[in-house]
């Protein structure tokens, strides 16, 4: 009797034992395409055989492989070692995505996604007992978590799945292959489980680098790519423990001057509490007359800066009741002494219950979220000068300080600096009037570089928030590029949906057929050219990017906008929304936040550096939730976007080449145009609001799964060669959070980086020959 499954990303796991002769342990082989690869004796427990009585249970096995190894395509096979006999159908090695929802009757599912993390989905009950996720090893309890993400499921407007995502402590990291048992609150197992794991108390690179020292040179580099592919994590709620395990260095500060914004006594009590100790006599630490922590009159900022701060070089400005981490000011004042280009250094925050508090871990600097959030203006340092500078023109608040820094635009990618590390922990804000003042200085902002724009308040959980709309040119011509093969019905929603703002804006629609042979589909395609609008036809292989750049070169617009024919806009503002976005002569991109029929959000950006390559952002909250720091409630400027929705400046596409057709043809191609995009300098922005559904989510991610995994593996190959930099360390996520699946799901173990950054990417590299 036999069983054999893929349980996760890098494992194949079952059972054998002999009807006749319990006490017989098979040793079973692992052949991958013919060649045998690994040998195991089946000697693992499995509880469920004993509960059904078949002697000890201790028939399992299991098979951990690299994760590229399993990307690679091509099909796994367990025999019985020597006599060849298959214990099971052949496995397909393509890319592991965990199942999208539930079918009738399942609890769930989990998989193993590196280290002690276990992530997976329950199905939705009403009994919160049920919605539960335990984790067992050996029939006892070691872990245990509520469900706080979502997770679409596969079949229209269902109701999401409740996600989960639980570490098991960090005593079961001992090298060792653990056999653990997942099942919900009340016992019922998971698919998937039980999950075979092994887990490390150290990642392998800092291994190599004690092993061989400055010597580790190939050894390190392989070591990382392990610890990206299998990477260990810390859970997002615990950052007080990770603090510890990870504390940040620093020395006292010298010549700086700490301003607290805000005169309650028990607030600056507590601000001043965190300071002992971090600044040497050369500092000073004044109280600046707030009420609300945020805004000031001018006068009492410039009184300070000619006479406590006058022998400082530089000012950190703080809310009251901030609480300081140790070394935090010495390291931000550091930033500025050693660099001479820096106008204002900025770290990250905790906010929420002291006992609790969540990590805001920020990106290197993002002009869009500046304006929208004001993320970097609640503890940043600044020269003195700089300071002087900026209130004797009128900053009358945090804000205002900050975002000054950005009325020369041209400069501020270099002027401002993301320091990568807890610095403080934020007291709790008047939101409302957060709010306003950030309001206030986004406009004056504005205003100060001749940018015509309203900005209106928005609905911030943890920080305030702000929606800006700037005014689009009157003028501007836009070309709206569909590419389509047999999706009919897809298509004639999608085109009625997005008729009235095309309308408004006076656009010019473009769809491109890749050779549709269904009989509805021809009525369709005839009907759309006696509209009006022009019909490409390209046949030949799919090739997503070389349907859009054959469009693009046809089109009329100075901006084009991409859609995929499953996309539905919900009203009539969304490409104005986008056009806005694009008044803004650095931002050449812009693309909307999408929804999935069930409310969960199906494209929130793109982080780089999961599994050496890309991962989803934001796709396990739902769309009318804050999301990780409010990040779905303001606009912001991630790595890279989807072709799902995306406009693009007609002018900058052209410049970059448009999407690769050689070595993106159909998975990778949004990526890699954005990066082109953004080594030039130019900026890449999404929105959450332009109100648009994605019917199916049949994205870049989605579709590879699902389909090719060869072909994935391929363009993520190119990928590598081509953006291996900025893979390893993507401006727009920070250091501190892994590289997990979901991101901004848990901490990282160790730290990736904490270096000061701003947001550049470097160029392309030359692709290798034979790729």
């Amino acid at each position: 009797m036999a069983q054999v499954e893929r349980s996760g990303p890098a494992t194949i796991i079952g059972f054998v034992y002999r009807r006749d002769d319990h006490a017989a342990r098979p040793i079973v082989e692992l052949i991958i395409d013919g060649l045998p690869i690994a040998l195991g004796r089946a000697n693992i427990y499995r509880a469920e055989l004993e509960r059904d009585g078949i002697g000890d249970g201790r028939y399992g096995f299991s098979f951990v492989l690299a994760p590229d190894v399993m990307a690679g395509g091509g099909a796994a096979q367990i025999v019985l070692a020597n006599l060849g006999r298959p214990l099971g159908p052949p496995i397909s090695l393509g890319l592991w995505a965990l199942a999208e929802g539930p079918p009738a009757g399942e609890a769930g599912a989990a998989v193993w996604t590196g280290g002690l993390r276990l992530s997976g989905w329950l199905a939705p009950s009403r009994d919160p007992v049920r919605l539960r996720a335990r984790a067992w090893i050996d029939g006892t309890l070691i872990a245990e978590a509520r469900p706080d993400r979502w997770r679409q499921r596969s079949h229209g407007g269902e109701t999401p799945a409740p996600a989960f995502s639980l570490h098991l402590p960090e005593r079961f990291a001992t090298g060792l292959t653990q056999q653990v048992t997942v099942t919900d609150g009340i016992g019922t197992p998971l698919r998937g489980s039980p999950l075979t794991l092994v887990a490390f108390s150290d990642p392998l690179e800092t291994l190599a680098a004690g092993a061989f020292g400055p010597d580790a040179g190939v050894t390190a580099r392989r070591a990382r790519l392990f610890d990206t592919l299998l990477p260990r994590t810390h859970p997002l709620d615990d950052l007080r423990g990770w603090t510890q395990a990870y504390p940040a260095p620093g020395a006292p500060a010298r010549r700086l001057t700490v301003v607290i914004v805000g005169d309650a006594p028990v607030d600056t009590a507590a601000t001043r509490d965190s300071l002992r100790g971090q600044l040497d006599p050369s500092c000073a630490v004044v109280v600046l007359p707030s009420g609300d922590r945020i805004g000031f009159a001018p006068d009492d900022l410039l009184a300070v800066i000619g006479g406590a701060a006058a022998n400082c070089d530089s000012l950190l400005l703080i809310p009251a009741g901030t609480r300081l981490e140790p070394g935090a000011a010495g390291r931000l004042a550091a930033v500025l002494a050693s660099d001479r280009h820096a106008r204002l250094v900025y770290g990250d925050l905790a906010a929420g219950p002291p006992d609790r508090p969540s990590l805001l871990a920020f990106p290197s600097f993002d002009y869009e979220r500046w304006l929208e959030q004001g993320y970097g203006a609640l503890l940043f340092a600044l020269p003195l000068a700089v300071a002087a500078d900026a209130t004797r023109a009128g900053a009358d608040s945090l804000y205002r300080l900050a975002n000054a820094q950005c009325d020369d635009l041209a400069r501020a990618r270099e002027a401002i600096v993301h320091l990568p590390g807890l610095a403080g922990t934020l007291p709790d804000l008047d939101l409302a009037a957060a709010t306003r003042w950030l309001e206030r200085a986004s406009t004056l902002h504005l205003q100060a570089r001749g940018m015509p724009a309203e900005v209106r308040p928005g609905r911030g959980a943890i920080l305030p928030a702000v929606r800006v709309t700037r005014l689009q040119q009157p003028d501007a011509t836009v070309s709206v590029i569909i590419p389509t093969r047999d999706h009919p019905e897809s298509l004639r929603r999608c085109i009625a949906s997005i008729r009235p703002a095309l309308d408004r804006a006076r656009a010019d629609l473009v769809i491109v057929d890749n050779g549709s042979s269904q009989t509805e589909t021809p009525a369709l395609l005839a009907a759309i050219r006696a509209a009006g609008d022009r019909l490409l036809t390209e046949p030949g292989p799919f090739n997503h990017a070389r349907l859009i750049n054959r469009a693009v070169a046809a089109a009329w617009g100075e901006f084009v906008c991409l859609l995929h024919d499953d996309v539905e806009a919900q009203d009539d503002t969304w490409l104005a929304e986008l056009l806005g976005r694009l008044r803004e002569p650095t931002t050449a991109a812009a693309g909307a936040v999408l929804l999935g029929p069930s409310g969960v959000v199906a494209h929130g950006g793109t982080v780089l550096g999961p599994r050496a390559e890309t991962g989803p952002a934001l796709t396990d909250w739902l769309g009318d939730e804050a999301g990780y720091a409010d990040l779905l409630r303001v606009a912001s400027e991630p790595s890279a976007l989807s072709t799902a929705c995306l406009l693009v400046r007609r002018s900058a596409y052209d410049a970059v080449g448009g999407l690769d057709e050689r070595y993106f043809p159909n998975d990778l191609g949004a990526v890699d145009l954005c990066l082109k995009l953004a080594a030039r300098g130019d900026r890449v922005v999404l929105t959450p609001h332009a109100n648009l559904l994605h019917r199916s989510a049949r994205d870049a991610e989605q579709t590879s799964r699902n389909g090719d995994a060869g072909r994935r593996a391929r363009e993520a190959a190119a990928l590598r060669a081509r953006w291996s930099a900025v893979l390893s360390a993507d401006p727009a996520y920070n250091p501190l959070l892994a590289l997990s699946d979901p991101t901004y799901a848990a901490l990282a173990c160790p730290p990736r980086g904490s270096e000061p950054r701003r947001r550049t990417i470097d160029p392309p590299a030359a692709m290798p020959l034979g790729l």
